[in-house]
């Protein structure tokens, strides 16, 4: 090979680097945007100036942008929407529990970012109480009338085949139970309990000890995203809070602890 055809290769090769590496950089200069259920509080909600709170958030700012640099955008929106975003591409990212139709379109971390208990509650004084209380799987609640949310791949997944009323969000849920005018309704106690406080429903809502389900809610990310290829990073990073403690202080900050417990 000649000296002057050599060089020719060398500058190529040196110019596609260059290239490749400005690509790389300006992908990274784009900020990951992440969606989130605007009303889920501890999990994520948006105050009046739309500026996100939470568990996720935390977490995600801590895991992704201080110890990663990734830039990143927090939005709120119902939640149904929030997914709707990522599947179309207009999003990069949410963080929920995965579901087979969820793992269709994202990749998701195999770190969780918090595992949560699910529980039951229902009307104080529903006369199926005694009944309830012996409940000890979903299977035990065949016949009785369910309230869930639009959106909840839990929902739509676990209680396929069962008498389901569903309503276009959670706190329509819980008045409905109050209400009389459906019997159960089983979600995420670290979020049910702040939401029925919230709600003023205390007197007339009741948390039932058993649980019924273990979920994590993890980090998906959209396929076609050029942040995909970030989650093993974002892995060993989750391991290093949980052993730092970096996790526990988050958890602790909103009154919950991974495990339900308070």
């Amino acid at each position: 090979m000649t000296l002057s055809r050599r060089s020719f290769l060398l500058r190529t090769a040196s110019t596609l680097g260059a290239l490749q590496l400005a690509g790389i950089r300006a992908h990274a200069a784009e900020p990951m945007r992440v969606t989130h259920y605007h009303s889920i509080p501890p999990f994520s909600w948006s105050d009046d100036k739309n500026v996100m709170h939470g568990i996720f958030i935390d977490v995600l700012d801590e895991a992704l942008h201080r110890r990663l640099g990734i830039p990143l955008v927090h939005l709120g929106y119902p939640w149904v929407r929030a997914q709707k975003m990522v599947m179309d591409g207009e999003a990069d990212a949410f963080c929920t529990v995965p579901t087979p139709e969820r793992r269709a379109y994202t990749v998701i971390s195999e770190e969780p970012i918090m595992t949560v208990t699910f529980r039951i509650y229902a009307q104080r004084n529903n006369p199926a109480m005694d009944r309830l209380k012996k409940v000890k799987s979903l299977d035990d609640l065949k016949g009785f009338l369910i309230a869930a949310y639009i959106g909840s791949g839990w929902a739509r997944d676990k209680l396929a085949g069962m008498q389901v009323d569903w309503a276009p969000n959670p706190d329509s849920v819980l008045m409905k139970i109050a209400s009389g005018r459906n019997d159960v309704y089983i979600d995420a106690s670290e979020v049910q309990r702040k939401r029925i406080t919230a709600l003023g429903l205390e007197e007339k809502l009741v948390e039932l000890p058993q649980v019924i389900d273990t979920q994590s809610y993890n980090l998906c990310i959209r396929k076609t995203s050029h942040y995909r290829t970030i989650l093993p990073k974002f892995d060993k990073v989750l391991r290093q809070m949980r052993h730092d403690g970096s996790l526990a202080a988050i958890y602790r900050k909103y009154d919950v602890l991974p495990t339900g417990k308070k």
